[in-house]
């Protein structure tokens, strides 16, 4: 009876996404799509919790367009889900702690351990969702303390940029090093400084660009500096440029 139902907890009511329609409707879609048992297709090895679909595929099945779906994915990414990995022909989703969802919590006198065990997990959880919420506040007090600003660290847009980078392998120090450089660069350029925000600075496709920018805009000056220093005549330069 493995693959005739899943279960879905209570708790899934105070979870930070059951608001947002679409992407708690793409959750649900791919807790039902998911192999409840090892298969292999094409070659390919798909293990429980995992299934094969494409973009188009979860578009058609949802009922929500093509980019309502990768933004929900985006959002389930971001916060550990699920993970997302393309192929060549198709993408293979596969829901993170897929057993913890579907396993037998049944309890057992036989098997006193499982209780302590799920015990454990729970609490793997709460510390790893409270060094995630750190680290968001850490990085946003840090970008207000440069600005005067007073962004929140618990805007949704915000948490979920922050937590994509964070489980891409960035740090809180890359986070900061981008806050300094576009600070430097653009905080007294009055048609860029609007874009000193978390939804500019964290966005995918701009934040590893940012970070490993470099900044040349320190070049010039150094060379005006270095040239000031020569001890240059003047006259003879002058003689030489206008040929006499």
């Amino acid at each position: 009876m493995g693959d005739a139902f899943i279960k879905l907890h209570r708790k899934m009511l105070e979870w930070e996404w059951y608001d947002d329609v679409n992407t708690c409707r793409v959750f649900l879609h791919c807790l039902l799509r998911a192999n409840w048992k090892p298969c292999r297709w094409h070659g390919i090895e798909i293990h429980a919790g995992q299934f094969i679909t494409s973009l188009a595929s979860l578009s058609e099945e949802t009922c929500l367009t093509v980019n309502q779906v990768r933004t929900a994915l985006d959002h389930l990414i971001s916060t550990g889900e699920i993970t997302s990995k393309s192929q060549s022909k198709c993408r293979i989703i596969t829901v993170n702690n897929w057993h913890e969802y579907q396993g037998d919590h049944r309890q057992s006198t036989s098997k006193p351990q499982a209780g302590h065990k799920q015990t454990t997990t729970d609490k793997e959880y709460k510390e790893e969702k409270e060094e995630k919420n750190n680290n968001v506040s850490e990085i946003i007090d840090y970008l207000n303390s440069k600005l005067g600003t007073k962004y929140k660290a618990n805007t949704k847009s915000t948490v979920s940029n922050i937590t994509a980078r964070l489980n891409e392998g960035h740090t809180v120090e890359d986070f900061k090093t981008v806050i300094d450089k576009k600070v430097k660069a653009w905080k007294d350029d009055p048609r860029m400084a609007q874009y000193l925000r978390p939804e500019t600075l964290f966005r995918p496709g701009h934040f590893e660009s940012y970070l490993n920018e470099l900044e040349a805009e320190e070049k010039p000056n150094a060379k005006i500096h270095s040239f000031q220093e020569r001890k240059v005549d003047f006259k003879a330069l002058e003689a030489e440029v206008l040929g006499k």
